[in-house]
């Protein structure tokens, strides 16, 4: 039966030592580029002629071109891997920020552009759990301001082509014409949640002001959800539909999805007659919220059907 040796000073100090060579050997063997080479960059233009006329007036203009820069900007700013390159130029020893997977490059984009870690962009929107690049979306050398390949944001449609064809119902949102673009709702910074539409009421607000309110009257519907934000979408679908103003379903089929009793027996019981076949919205037009009827009737209703609606006592403005 073999004893249990245990380790002496001598022991410890021969380990010490074993360390101490195998980190001096890391220390210098190791092929990692350094992220404070100084490479000029007027030695990269003079093979990459013109690369640097992409980066004018944008944020990521070379620093060599600025007098005073805040920042200093160079080639090997996101290029690392200068001096291995010079050498020998081959596109295997140096970083091409395309290149790089999902999280990589955020990391590279992120040592200056921190608004993406900062705000919980990264690692909580569907865009970082596919691995996306950041040249997905923006081109450095583009020479525009917001780096993004083009300004209407016809980018996201080379991923989201199903979105894309919901623009092409009867009912849409005007994108393909012009009118907006993704980014005129959808918001990638500055967020606040994991939702890419945080807020969703406002952002439809910024362009329906008339259905925003606040009302006398408030429509349940419109802000009962308003602090998960998808108010709004709970009727409508934002990208298009087959059904006029955008809406998830045709006629009463919206309305009974919260209001079937009403419609099924107060509509139908008491109007057995032609009236039982207008729809909600005929008689119930201020949908969003009213100043006058806490029932969101048409005040005006008796002057557009013709009768006698409210001063016949059979109907009144307001819900006692």
């Amino acid at each position: 039966m073999s004893k249990k040796r245990c380790l002496n000073r001598g022991d410890f100090q021969a380990l010490d030592r074993l360390l101490i060579i195998f980190a001096i050997v890391l220390l210098f063997s190791s092929p990692v580029f350094s992220q404070t080479e100084e490479v000029e960059d007027d030695m990269c233009l003079a093979c990459h002629e013109d690369y640097d006329i992409g980066l004018s007036f944008t944020k990521h203009q070379l620093s060599v071109e600025i007098p005073n820069p805040n920042i200093k900007i160079g080639c090997t700013s996101c290029h690392s891997g200068g001096e291995i390159h010079v050498e020998d130029p081959s596109v295997d020893n140096i970083t091409n920020p395309a290149n790089l997977s999902g999280y990589d490059a955020v990391s590279l984009c992120s040592k200056c552009h921190v608004v993406h870690q900062s705000m919980d962009n990264y690692g909580f929107d569907n865009h970082s759990n596919q691995e996306i690049n950041c040249s997905q979306c923006h081109s450095v050398h583009g020479g525009k301001q917001a780096l993004l390949f083009d300004e209407n944001a016809d980018f996201c449609q080379k991923c989201h082509f199903e979105t894309k064809t919901k623009f092409q119902r009867r009912s849409n949102h005007p994108l393909d014409q012009g009118a907006l673009t993704c980014l005129s709702c959808h918001r990638f910074t500055k967020r606040q949640d994991s939702n890419l539409m945080f807020d969703m009421e406002r952002t439809c607000q910024n362009c329906h002001p008339e259905n925003s309110g606040p009302f006398l009257y408030e429509h349940e519907a419109v802000n009962g959800y308003a602090v998960g934000g998808s108010g709004c979408v709970e009727c409508h679908e934002p990208h298009g539909s087959e059904n006029d103003y955008l809406l998830k379903q045709p006629d009463n089929n919206l309305c009974s999805q919260c209001h079937i009793e009403h419609i099924t027996q107060n509509h139908d019981d008491l109007w057995q007659t032609v009236w039982s076949n207008y729809s909600c919205q005929t008689c119930h037009t201020e949908t969003h919220g009213s100043f006058i009827s806490n029932l969101y009737l048409d005040p005006d209703l008796p002057e557009k059907l013709g009768g006698d609606c409210y001063n016949g006592g059979c109907h009144s403005l307001n819900k006692q």
